[in-house]
């Protein structure tokens, strides 16, 4: 069944960006509504103009309450439309028009006044050992109060909380700033959403009457169908991301089981059939797929309750006939799966995959909840109901702010050790001084040279982060969540500054592979075999392999890797893996919580990649590093069953932020009814060894050469990449190349 009309598909996907002209998804808040016939408020110059006038005016108040006034100028004063293609209303100043002229200034400011931190975060950046950053882009509402109160029951609470500690007498005047600052936007939230109902009044159209009957119960209370829900999702989700500044990293809390009360009495009681719904669903994933981000925006399905079923429905059916019909492949789909949950839906999940819907990761319960409850102390019940977050990264439902302070590059500490610290990037020491690699008489030398370097670097990762995390609700209040986190109303400040139970941070981990490879390329052909000295391998590393063919050749066939399940090599990785989580796991942060380590590489396996030097694994500087928790690219000797098997040797329950398993199989291996079954058992084995997330492609390499010759063939063809899914002609000819390596040996 077709699900929307082709000329309100074709208006949708056109409603933030021309596809005809040139799109870069990683500026994805750089642009702003094109489509939509806009007859009021101000655009992008004078939005800045007066922002910059409100940003003079409100110098020395309190940051929370600056924000809210600006929240609430935009609110009233944007550029808004409701067309007759669409359900979901457009915003033009859609560029998160606050970050320049308030949030940037006050990191700024903030960074400049902790000596010598800005020169050390640039140096970490440009030498490729870590970025690191204010992270607020991994943000989960709580979901339940935003629908069973709305926008206007969420005011009603703030403002009684603040009544009630008022006539106590128990307010500071920062306390004070948090209640008001929630008030200016929510009663901003509520002129906007009366903004849109005049608007849709005052535009008939065929889709109106809906819309305005949606915006106008929405005003009053909280929503009471389908599309009423979808509606205060899709504003409140469109508020957060674009003028808030705080992404909104999951759709409900298990979308379909967040959706499934509703959904249950509009069939009951006659007031949309289930096509009608698909078809609001239709427009509803459309709307991310319009906005386009690199990343995607995610949203989860198969809520798990306390007894560790799955809440399956068929709105859960719904959701995948919808996404399949429309071939999307953003929003990301994740799905939360047991051992108990429903082969029948598993199959159809790994039945799309195999057929090019790669945009979807299984995220095993069982490996999540023993992660949870080891790292950071959650019980069983916050641990199995927890929300999937970002790419694939665990939060506890409701009670957790969590920020990543940083992506760590351990490939650098390899570098180091045969720079004795210093960085040749950058010119300068930025290492330890573990002495002159050529004097080094044993491998055990080496490697505890080795990891010495990785505690070091993020031993300084940690200073500097605990130095300006602590300031995130400062730098960037989160006035329109906190509403949302009762604990945070209670304990009268910002779910960042400790309003919530867990205000973790997350260091990330990138390039594990690279690392591993390159101790064992050290152990194999210095000390075991005696085919080269450190001093061969350093004067190789330094001329990038220029000048040392035979040994370059040597350390890429090398019998020692990760990833082919070589009892040796794995035994040094899961050491090296175990031992780094451990150090950072349960460290304790500067936010009155724990730090949290994770694997995802997102974007840095290549970022990172250019600035490290040569590597002992046979990379060449410039080339990209390992990605998650991948096998190096053309390492893969021993096939999917060898990459698992690796794996699940590391302890991976230790990677409470995220743990992700990358599997590339070649479409002949998932043919049929066999294949499927195969597809089956691989996700069943990883779950029973506590695996976290696991996400698949599914190559042939002849496929591949010819849509890098053949674009226009391939239009539609999907690339699972970190933790999320890009076209492939939107990819650099480098990144097809490497994917291409990796799937050339998948055939043999």
């Amino acid at each position: 069944m077709k699900y929307i009309s082709d000329i309100d598909r074709s208006f949708i996907e056109n409603k933030y960006h021309l596809q005809s002209e040139p799109f870069n998804p990683l500026s994805r808040f750089a642009y702003h509504g094109v489509m939509c016939d806009y007859t009021e408020g101000l655009d992008d110059s004078q939005m800045r103009a007066a922002l910059s006038e409100l940003y003079e005016k409100t110098r020395g108040e309190d940051h929370a309450l600056i924000k809210a006034k600006a929240f609430a100028f935009v609110l009233d004063n944007a550029k808004i439309a409701i067309d007759e293609h669409d359900y979901f209303p457009c915003l033009y100043n859609w560029g998160r028009p606050l970050d320049g002229i308030f949030i940037n200034r006050w990191q700024k400011e903030l960074f400049e006044s902790i000596p010598g931190l800005c020169e050390e975060i640039d140096d970490f950046k440009s030498s490729g050992i870590a970025e690191m950053w204010l992270d607020t882009n991994h943000v989960v509402p709580d979901w339940r109060d935003i629908l069973s109160l709305g926008f206007a029951g969420l005011l009603e609470r703030a403002q009684s909380y603040h009544e009630k500690y008022r006539l106590e007498g128990s307010l500071d005047e920062k306390q004070e700033a948090f209640f008001s600052s929630i008030e200016i936007e929510y009663e901003a939230i509520l002129r906007f959403v009366k903004r849109l109902y005049d608007y849709a009044s005052s535009h008939p159209t065929e889709k109106s009457e809906l819309i305005k009957k949606s915006l106008d119960t929405i005003y009053r209370g909280k929503p009471q169908n389908t599309f009423e829900t979808l509606m205060l999702m899709y504003i409140y989700f469109l508020l957060s991301e674009s003028v808030d500044s705080f992404q909104v990293r999951s759709m409900g809390h298990g979308i379909d089981r967040t959706l499934w009360k509703y959904y249950k009495n509009d069939i009951k009681n006659g007031t949309f059939t289930r096509d009608e719904i698909k078809g609001f669903l239709a427009y509803f994933m459309l709307q991310f797929s319009a906005i386009g981000n690199y990343w995607g925006q995610p949203m989860y399905l198969c809520a798990t309750d306390f007894d560790n079923k799955t809440d399956i429905s068929e709105l859960t059916y719904d959701f995948l006939d919808v996404y399949d019909e429309l071939c999307l492949y953003n929003p990301k789909l994740q799905f939360k799966i047991t051992p108990e949950t429903d082969k029948k839906l598993i199959c159809r999940v790994l039945d799309m995959i195999r057929h090019g819907k790669n945009s979807f990761v299984l995220c095993c319960v069982p490996g999540i909840t023993k992660s949870l409850m080891s790292s950071y102390g959650t019980s069983l019940e916050e641990a199995r109901d927890c929300d999937i977050s970002g790419c694939n990264e665990m939060h506890v439902r409701a009670d957790e702010a969590n920020m990543i302070s940083s992506v760590a590059n351990l490939s650098k500490a390899i570098s180091y050790v045969f720079d004795n610290g210093y960085d040749t990037v950058l010119g300068k020491q930025m290492g330890l001084k573990t002495g002159d690699v050529s004097d080094f008489t044993s491998f055990d030398e080496f490697y505890e040279a080795v990891m010495k370097q990785i505690t070091y670097i993020i031993d300084r990762i940690l200073c500097m982060a605990r130095k300006y995390e602590h300031f995130v609700a400062e730098v960037d209040p989160s006035v329109m969540l906190s509403a949302t986190m009762e604990r945070a109303l209670k304990k009268k400040v910002d779910a960042y500054a400790f309003g919530v139970k867990y205000p973790t941070s997350s260091i990330l981990l990138n390039a594990f592979a690279t690392t591993v490879d390159s101790v064992l390329a050290i152990k194999e052909l210095v000390f075991d075999k005696g085919e080269a000295t450190l001093t061969d391998f350093k004067n190789a590393l330094d001329n990038n392999w220029e000048g040392y063919e035979i040994l370059h050749r040597k350390a890429l066939g090398a019998k020692l890797k990760y990833g082919v399940n070589d009892k040796e090599a794995d035994m040094y990785a899961t050491a090296m893996f175990n031992k780094i989580a451990v150090y950072i796991t349960g460290q304790k942060n500067s936010r009155g919580s724990i730090y949290k380590t994770g694997v995802p590489s997102t974007t840095h396996f290549l970022i990172h990649g250019r600035t490290t030097k040569a590597t002992p694994d046979g990379r060449r500087m410039g080339e990209e590093l390992s990605k998650n928790t991948a096998p190096v690219i053309g390492t893969e000797r021993n096939g999917v069953t060898g990459t698992m098997l690796s794996a699940m040797k590391t302890s991976m329950w230790l990677f409470s932020e995220a743990y992700v398993l990358d599997l590339m199989l070649h479409p002949s291996s998932v043919q049929g009814d066999d294949g499927l079954e195969a597809m089956y058992g691989l996700v069943m084995n990883y779950m029973k060894n506590d695996g976290i997330s696991i996400q698949f492609n599914v190559f042939d390499s002849k496929m591949l050469r010819d849509a890098q010759k053949n674009p226009d063939k391939y239009k539609n063809l999907q690339v699972r990449v970190s933790g999320w899914n890009v076209l492939w002609n939107n990819m650099s000819k480098a990144e097809q190349d490497a994917y291409i390596v990796r799937s050339d040996g998948l055939g043999k």
